[in-house]
């Protein structure tokens, strides 16, 4: 019986380390993929799109916080662009800060998922900065030999959204002001109505 149980603890034992092997053996992919995450971060807050293109796989797919899909370089590059370019823009920059949840988990030797969240820097033209938390799922995948991006899908919550927010309050100062002019008009259309009143009334 005592051996029994040494073989048991043993075979035990051999099962708990077989995972944490693995991700040892694996140490080389795990850091070229932080490699990517934090190469990926810096381009797109500096909008360098010449440093994000070797990161994307052919087949890559990319699904912002909007539900805006992507599919191609040059599209997604109108796209961020556009955010803080134009008359009707409202951002100055915005500061990623992805963060991976745990290591890559490695489906087999060419492809990996990973989930993480991301504490994003919103700087708005009039000078508000804002922070959003997002949360985000890859897929990478080798290609030629080095790991690339396939998938990014991005999400925030419904009411964790300080575009949503930003939009909102602009609506409402709106038409505060909107409700102000229509008061002061109101005012100014009274009163002249009334002074013609008093002339009219001093003539007869």
């Amino acid at each position: 019986m005592p051996f029994t149980r040494l073989l048991s603890l043993i075979c035990c034992f051999l099962l708990l380390a077989l995972p944490a092997r693995a991700q040892e053996d694996r140490h080389d992919d795990h850091e070229a993929l932080r490699q990517i995450l934090q190469r990926g971060a810096t381009a797109l807050n500096t909008r360098d799109f010449d440093a994000i293109a070797p990161l994307l796989h052919p087949r890559f797919t990319i699904v912002t916080v909007d539900n805006r899909k992507f599919t191609t370089l040059a599209e997604f590059k109108a796209y961020w662009n556009g955010l803080f370019e134009g008359e009707g823009r409202v951002l100055d920059r915005i500061e990623a800060k992805p963060v991976a949840d745990a290591l890559t988990e490695f489906l087999d030797e060419q492809t990996g998922v990973t989930h993480g969240t991301s504490s994003d820097v919103y700087h708005f033209r009039d000078g508000e900065v804002r922070t959003m938390q997002t949360r985000w799922t890859a897929v990478v995948a080798k290609d030629g030999g080095q790991w690339k991006l396939v998938k990014l899908h991005s999400s925030v919550g419904l009411f964790d959204n300080p575009l949503v927010a930003a939009t909102r309050e602009a609506a409402i100062r709106g038409a505060v002001l909107v409700g102000v002019a229509l008061l002061a008009l109101g005012l100014l259309v009274g009163y002249a109505l009334g002074r013609r009143g008093r002339r009219v009334g001093a003539h007869a």
